[in-house]
């Protein structure tokens, strides 16, 4: 699937990221992730490879915040 313009922008404010962090985690400027968010400028095929890998990672990330450990629920005590 391509990084289009809303992809790119719905990908970060859905995971609390700035343009900065964003930028940071796939090596460019502030300025090239809003021409991407903008639609002026494409991400190149290998950073669109690493934000599908971000994405993934996000993903994972998000399903196991809300399941526990095994053992760390709460037992009632015995009686």
């Amino acid at each position: 699937m391509d990084w289009l313009p809303e992809r790119i922008e719905n990908f970060r404010k859905a995971n609390g990221l700035t343009r900065k962090a964003l930028g940071q985690l796939v090596g460019v400027t502030v300025t090239t992730v809003y021409q991407w968010e903008r639609g002026l400028r494409n991400p190149s095929r290998t950073t669109q490879i690493l934000l599908s890998r971000i994405e993934e990672e996000m993903k994972m990330k998000k399903g196991k915040e809300g399941m526990e450990p095994w053992g760390s629920g709460k037992r009632k005590k015995s009686r």
